[in-house]
């Protein structure tokens, strides 16, 4: 036998809150109880001492909740072994008092009941807070203290005297909480009705419906009973009448009719609520549904004769026993344990009690047998095949005349199936509660005429109050969202129900999104649930963020943009006001992609949203509609005129470079301007009257703004119908090519011919591409345009073959739209083999902005298969371009052509006379043909010669003439080695 080590507490609780707690239990100075002297009487025969108390501590005495063995019902704190004990971890033990020079004084111990042996265990709170203790004396010193397992006990049943302390509070807790039947039925997952002292039936809650399937308010009176079989219904009546006569609990099972048409089987259950002078007040019921049990009866009793014992079992035991406690005799159909009756004479019956119970009913039996008082018990009896269930026990004493206890006479009822039904409904309330948990919300009650709200528990943990008046809750109802949660009782009347969204903000400052379901249950009571959908309201937010704002800036989409330009529009319209319209597109933005990088184009586009918004600020609307396009809505009335000087402004901005990665950005813009009503009032034609306008801007030179005008919107479709007229031409085999030779500087010979697009227009004549250059950037057109004249250069380069004349190389310039072709160059070198034309005398000319584009890759490789084959690659106005030496060591270039705007003031420039000596001097080093384009005056080509330019093209020699006109050219040139 060993003691647990008794240590010594540095109490971790201040005596104020132990004092407070203590007195919210309410139970100081309270009546005996039956509970706590039980916990007394065991703790004194499990620890066999005379004396056990449960005393509770105040800042004054100890005062006895239940003493066995003495009658003082407190003491003062001076004498309290207590005082000490609810210092200690674990039991304190006293093996002899008289030995421990801290009560070897005590007048308990030198005086009456000379108290020597004493141990205790405290009795705290969840929190650790030590209410008292439960002990137990003896006059008696005890050197070995006490068992293991008396300590464990001992300590266990401390813990158990807490318990029913909890429980006695929540018991008056739950007697002073006022909840109206009808008001929470509904929420209660069973069939719940309530009826008048009568006896009629006043309401029945939606789940009794749904079971059903009557029609709403057909159970009240006693329109129920119509539903019951008929076969139970005069049965079923006539206990539900003798129960309300009476006044006494009501239950009874019947068949009850189901929605779906058949009978099922339902256990029937009422209490009355009884006023102040006992008569009944109301009645409240409930139905379970208990179909699947009887059925399941019925297939055992059927299939079994295990079954037929368990039917068996519902009769009862009856038994009696001596005054002391010893069965004497036991009669019934219960087979208990599976032994004979006079197994469980004296005390054997406690052997078929389940282990778990077996203290508790010794306890409670041995109470009873101190008290002389009637016995009531349920606990669990192994039954002959081994099973145990739970079993109703009562006694009462038969009496001799002088009052003392003559025989006890018992019986014990199967009570299993009644067991379970409840534990299965408190389940039910259970998983409900953890529902309402685990979902975040709460349920809750409105009266209407003082606006208090009774809350469930859990809406202390969402909204950071309880029940409350409803002022309490509306002044942390988000401001915006108030005025809608003042009326919401008000829409409810209305309408029977309402549903509404609102936001609230915590004790803590943090802000929630919740919803609240509401009904109307009374003229003066409101019902609902609030639950919280913050999570929800984040994620719809984000989704409409990403579903209408661009990703990489930030800025609204296409899709809000347009939204945003018709309600201004409509608001425009109705206010006549004026609403200006912005697109925006970087000029250089495909620079900086193909040079820099696509995160560097990222960069800008990013810096250029930043720009945007400090200059716009709250005076409009922003938007990046893709690529390196944006648009900006002017709302705040201001003039067109005010809007193109505001665009001015952001083209100064944009144009201010910044850094990225240690490398400088810079950027320009053009600006198209419309507005509302100058120019258009739909969206989509304002819209294109903008981008009609940064157009324009765009083909007059870029990095600047104009603002639409009818005659830009007619050039627009001037252009249009050009490209229609275009394919016609093309059907009609109207492009044609014509040719400019270019011209030796040294010899004064002719090296070769550019071949130039012309058109001959059946009205206008020849046309230049100054009339339809514009089709080269079309994805359709160019390669179009290209394949015809590619096919009429091959035919006269074969038929000036087959005439033996000298022509040199033949040139045609490829478009970026040609580069899009994924078979360009098998088309060009099956178009020169059809015509049996040597690859050799054959060149491609490319513009550095065709190597500027997003495909440079695939414009060398095709390049590269050009070259391969032998055909010469020119790159065409070299100078003009980025980055142009990074060109010449990247792409296969053969020959070089600087551009006409270095030659036209190469006489009278020195700047473009260096750049034009630099290129020559670098294409001498890169071993390549240089040719100088637009030659048009004698001075220039001597200084061309001077420089060192191998080749000249220009007027100054020959304009471009049709193929037929070439043998002219030629022979001016003395190139004709014989007559034709």
């Amino acid at each position: 036998m060993t003691d647990l080590i008794v240590k010594l507490r540095t109490p971790a609780w201040q005596e104020a809150d132990r004092l407070a707690v203590l007195r919210s239990f309410e139970i100081l100075d309270t009546e005996p109880e039956r509970a706590f002297d039980d916990i007394a009487r065991i703790a004194a025969r499990v620890c066999r001492t005379s004396i056990a108390i449960i005393n509770l501590v105040d800042e004054h005495r100890q005062w006895f909740k239940a003493i066995v063995g003495a009658n003082t019902r407190e003491t003062s704190l001076d004498t309290a072994f207590c005082a000490q004990a609810i210092l200690e971890l674990g039991p304190f033990v006293i093996p002899d008092a008289l030995e421990d020079p801290r009560f070897a004084c005590n007048p308990f111990v030198r005086g009456e009941p000379h108290l020597r042996f004493y141990a205790g265990a405290v009795i705290e709170t969840d929190e650790g807070l030590p209410l008292g203790t439960l002990c137990v004396l003896d006059p008696k010193p005890r050197p070995e203290g006490l068992t293991q397992e008396q300590s464990e006990t001992l300590v266990a049943l401390a813990r158990s005297v807490m318990s029913e302390i909890k429980l006695r509070q929540a018991d008056r807790r739950l007697a002073k909480q006022e909840t109206t039947f009808a008001d929470l039925a509904d929420a209660l997952p069973h069939m719940v009705w309530s009826a008048r002292p009568d006896g009629n039936d006043d309401h029945s809650n939606k789940w009794w419906y749904e079971f059903t399937g009557a029609p709403s308010g057909s159970s009240s009176g006693a329109g129920w009973i119509q539903m019951v079989h008929p076969d139970d219904r005069e049965r079923t009546w006539e206990r539900w009448q003798h129960c309300a006569r009476t006044g006494t609990a009501y239950e009874a099972t019947c068949r009850l009719r189901h929605h779906s048409g058949e009978y099922r089987w339902i256990l029937a259950r009422a209490l009355p609520r009884h006023d102040a002078g006992g008569r009944v007040e109301h009645w409240f019921g409930t139905y379970t549904d208990i179909h699947e049990w009887k059925a399941a009866e019925a297939a055992a009793a059927q299939s079994h004769e295990r079954y037929k014992a368990l039917l068996e079992a519902s009769a009862v035991v009856f038994w009696l026993a001596s005054p002391d406690g010893m069965i004497t005799h036991l009669e019934g159909t219960i087979e208990i344990g599976g032994q004979s009756g006079d197994a469980y004479t004296g005390t054997g019956w406690l052997e078929s009690v389940h282990p778990d119970d077996l203290a508790r009913v010794f306890a409670a039996w041995q109470s009873v047998l101190s008290s002389g008082v009637a016995y009531q018990n349920e606990f669990r009896i192994r039954l002959a095949k081994g099973e145990y269930r739970w079993m109703l026990a009562n006694a009462v004493p038969l009496r001799n005349p002088d009052g003392s206890i003559r025989e006890w006479v018992g019986s014990v009822s199967d009570v299993h199936d009644r067991k379970l039904a409840e534990e299965k409904l408190r389940s039910s309330e259970e998983r409900l509660r953890l529902a309402l948990q685990a979902g975040r919300m709460f349920a809750w009650q409105q009266d209407l005429t003082t606006d208090y709200i009774t809350r469930s528990q859990n809406s202390v943990a969402l909204l950071g109050i309880g029940s409350s008046p409803l002022a309490d809750f509306l002044e942390r109802v988000h401001p915006d969202d108030r005025p809608m949660r003042q009326h919401f009782a008000r829409r409810i009347t209305a309408h029977g129900s309402h549903t509404s969204e609102f936001r609230y903000i915590l004790p803590s400052g943090k802000t929630l999104w919740f919803g609240s379901r509401a009904e109307m249950t009374s003229p003066n009571t409101v019902v609902g649930v609030t639950f919280d959908i913050t999570d929800r309201k984040a994620a719809e937010e984000e989704v409409w963020r990403a579903a209408n704002h661009d990703s990489l800036t930030g800025l609204a989409n296409r899709v809000l943009f347009h939204s945003r330009l018709e309600k201004e529009l409509g608001d425009a319209r109705r206010e006549k006001a004026s609403v200006s319209l912005l697109l925006v597109d970087l000029d250089d933005f495909k620079d900086v992609n193909d040079t820099l990088g696509h995160d560097a184009g990222d960069a800008l586009l990013k810096e250029t949203a930043r720009r945007l918004s400090a200059l716009v600020q709250d005076c409009g609307t922003i938007a990046r509609l893709g690529g390196d396009e944006f648009a900006i809505l002017i709302t705040d009335r201001r003039s067109l005129e005010d809007a193109t000087q505001l665009a001015e402004r952001i083209t100064a901005k944009l144009r201010e470079p910044f850094t990225y990665r240690k490398r400088t950005v810079a950027s320009r813009a053009s600006i198209g301007v419309a507005a509302f009503p100058e120019h258009n009032s739909e969206p989509a034609e304002l819209m294109k009257s903008a981008d009609i306008a940064l157009y324009r801007a765009k083909a007059q030179g870029r990095n600047r703004v104009l603002t639409y005008s009818p005659d830009m919107r007619r050039d627009i479709e001037e252009r249009v119908s050009l490209g229609a007229q275009l394919r016609e031409a093309i059907d009609k085999s109207q492009m044609v090519p014509f040719y400019q030779p270019k011209i030796c500087l040294s010899t004064g010979r002719i090296t070769g011919f550019e071949a130039l697009a012309r058109w001959r227009h059946p009205d206008k004549g020849i046309l230049t591409p100054a009339f339809f250059g514009a089709a080269f950037g079309d994805a359709e057109l160019a390669p179009s345009i290209r394949r015809q004249l590619m096919g009429k250069i091959a035919a006269d380069m074969r038929h000036w073959l087959d005439q033996d004349l000298d022509y040199g190389r033949i040139a045609i310039n490829l478009s970026s739209a040609d580069f899009g072709q994924p078979r360009l160059s098998e088309e060009i070198l099956e178009t020169l083999e059809q015509a049996q034309v040597p690859v050799e005398r054959f060149e491609v000319e490319v513009t550095e902005t065709v190597l500027l584009g997003r495909s440079s890759e695939c414009v060398s490789a095709v390049l590269n298969q050009l070259r391969d084959r032998g055909i010469r690659i020119a790159l065409d106005d070299f100078g003009t371009g980025y980055a142009s030496l990074m060109h010449l060591k990247q792409f296969p270039v053969d020959h070089v052509k600087i551009d006409r705007t270095f030659i036209k003031d190469l006489d009278s420039s020195t700047e473009d006379e260096a750049i034009v000596a630099a290129v020559i001097g670098l294409g001498r080093s890169l071993h390549l043909q240089v040719t100088a384009e637009g030659v048009e005056t004698k001075m220039q080509e001597r200084r061309l010669r001077a420089l060192g330019c191998h080749d000249a093209q220009g007027f100054l020699y020959a304009a471009p003439v049709p193929g037929e006109r070439v043998r002219e050219v030629l022979a001016a040139f003395g190139h004709l080695n014989r007559s034709s």
